[in-house]
């Protein structure tokens, strides 16, 4: 029992954005690279709104994913490409572009409300914020902010049904909860599985239970409770700050801190210092590890490979674009 500094392993994987960032420096074209980006993000969007209309016209009411991937990375993937979309229309310099943008951040909204993926939607919220603060300087005419209102209130509409579904739902997760019904709610079995890390941790503040021995901190825990079949079968605690503490105590938890909070500093300094494509790509940076942070509060990025390739991939590309080097100057 115990875990060790081998699960730094886990957060140092964005690391794999230094060999990806120095190829991108030998071969890429910076201009070539960034517009490339922000529009395989908006026709990402659409491909991902075109795929997930037909799920849901041949399975109704089931949430899309299968057979690319399970609903979760697949919202994470739409969060993203949602936020890459929705920069790019403020700084596209063709009509056609902007207009390709804007179908294309409505496209991945509908793709998010279809993955049915609560963390992904509350990461994306918590990145959208962090984007509109940032561009809202760019907003100097009284037709872009109506643009922008009709633009975030056609979104609403788009999602409206997930969110009244969402808060319904959880409202009466939080009640069963209460009255001691949890094992049979969403919500109740996430707040059960976080309890039981935090007891764990507390045996081990340090180095936690050490990875591969969750299962047995669940055995342990429904030697003495009602669990069911649906509960046992978790091999992580659904949360991706909790899910590291509990494996690797502080050790892990630091790792992990330090591999989102890093490059988000990194990002917000190169906002203030950059103009044109190269600021376009430090805010989408910075919304992207920002969506993260908030995506891991519900569901761990480091249990789909999927949902870390995506997002280790896009903040390389970002600080490629964000970061110019003397070649460039």
């Amino acid at each position: 029992m115990g875990g060790d500094f081998g699960y730094f392993d886990y957060p140092i994987r964005t690391l794999l954005f230094i060999p990806i960032v120095m190829g991108l420096r030998t071969k890429a074209d910076p201009l070539l690279v960034a517009r490339g980006f922000f529009l395989g993000g908006s026709f990402g969007c659409l491909g991902g709104a075109c795929f997930s209309a037909y799920s849901l016209l041949h399975h109704p009411g089931v949430r899309v994913g299968l057979p690319i991937t399970n609903p979760i990375p697949f919202g994470q993937v739409a969060a993203i490409l949602s936020l890459i979309s929705f920069v790019f229309i403020f700084y596209c310099s063709r009509r056609w572009e902007r207009v390709l943008s804007v179908f294309g951040f409505l496209g991945g909204i509908f793709t998010l409300y279809a993955s049915g993926s609560s963390g992904a939607f509350l990461g994306f919220g918590l990145g959208l914020l962090v984007v509109l603060v940032f561009l809202s300087r760019k907003l100097t005419t009284r037709t872009a902010w109506l643009g922008l209102v009709l633009l975030l209130v056609i979104s609403l509409c788009i999602v409206a049904p997930f969110l009244i579904f969402r808060f319904n739902m959880l409202v009466l997760d939080i009640n069963a909860y209460a009255s001691g019904a949890g094992m049979g709610t969403s919500l109740g079995q996430r707040l059960i599985l976080w309890g039981i890390s935090v007891r764990e941790l507390a045996q081990s503040l340090w180095f936690g239970i050490g990875p591969g021995h969750f299962r047995e901190a669940l055995l342990r825990f429904c030697g003495d409770a009602d669990c069911s079949v649906s509960f046992l079968g978790f091999n992580h605690v659904h949360n991706q700050y909790f899910d590291s503490a509990l494996n690797a105590g502080l050790i892990g938890f630091s790792g992990l801190l330090i591999s989102l909070v890093a490059p988000a500093v990194l990002f917000y300094r190169q906002i203030a210092v950059t103009s044109g494509s190269a600021q376009g790509a430090a805010i989408v940076g910075l919304a992207v590890v920002v969506a993260a942070m908030g995506s891991m509060v519900s569901q761990p990025l480091y249990a789909h490979n999927i949902s870390v390739i995506s997002y280790v991939l896009t903040i390389s590309v970002c600080w490629f674009l964000a970061v110019p080097d003397s070649r460039q100057v």
